[in-house]
């Protein structure tokens, strides 16, 4: 990962966003990293506000969660399977996931936020 720090088990990185709606991000929320339309990795946001760089908005993050010894990511389940929904976004912006009209379908009569927390721990 460019321009990460990795010291003591902790990976700290600049995670890029393409407007400033990075900026609407809390520090310490937990964000879940989508590619491909898989679950690559869960982080915690450390910094305060979004500064600029390379005309991208970058925020400071912490990996909680990836899997940093799969070679091939096409190997990884589907967003759908660890998730228990498809949030179906291709838009690099970032998305409160109980907001998400899918997540709620799935969720709101599922435990909600916690039941949603549940699963995904089950499966990571």
């Amino acid at each position: 990962m460019p321009n990460a720090i990795n010291f003591n088990h902790v990976t700290v990185f600049p995670l890029g966003f393409r407007t400033d709606k990075a900026n609407q991000i809390e520090a310490d929320e937990q964000i879940a990293l989508i590619q491909n339309g898989k679950l690559t990795h869960l982080v915690e946001v450390l910094d305060c506000e979004a500064y600029e760089g390379g005309g991208w908005y970058h925020r400071m993050c912490r990996v909680l969660w990836w899997q940093p010894d799969v070679e091939d990511w096409n190997s990884l389940r589907p967003q759908s399977e660890l998730l228990g929904f498809s949030p179906a976004l291709q838009d690099g912006e970032p998305h409160r996931i109980e907001l998400l009209k899918r997540f709620s379908e799935r969720w709101n009569e599922n435990g909600k936020m916690a039941g949603f927390r549940a699963y995904l721990a089950e499966r990571l």
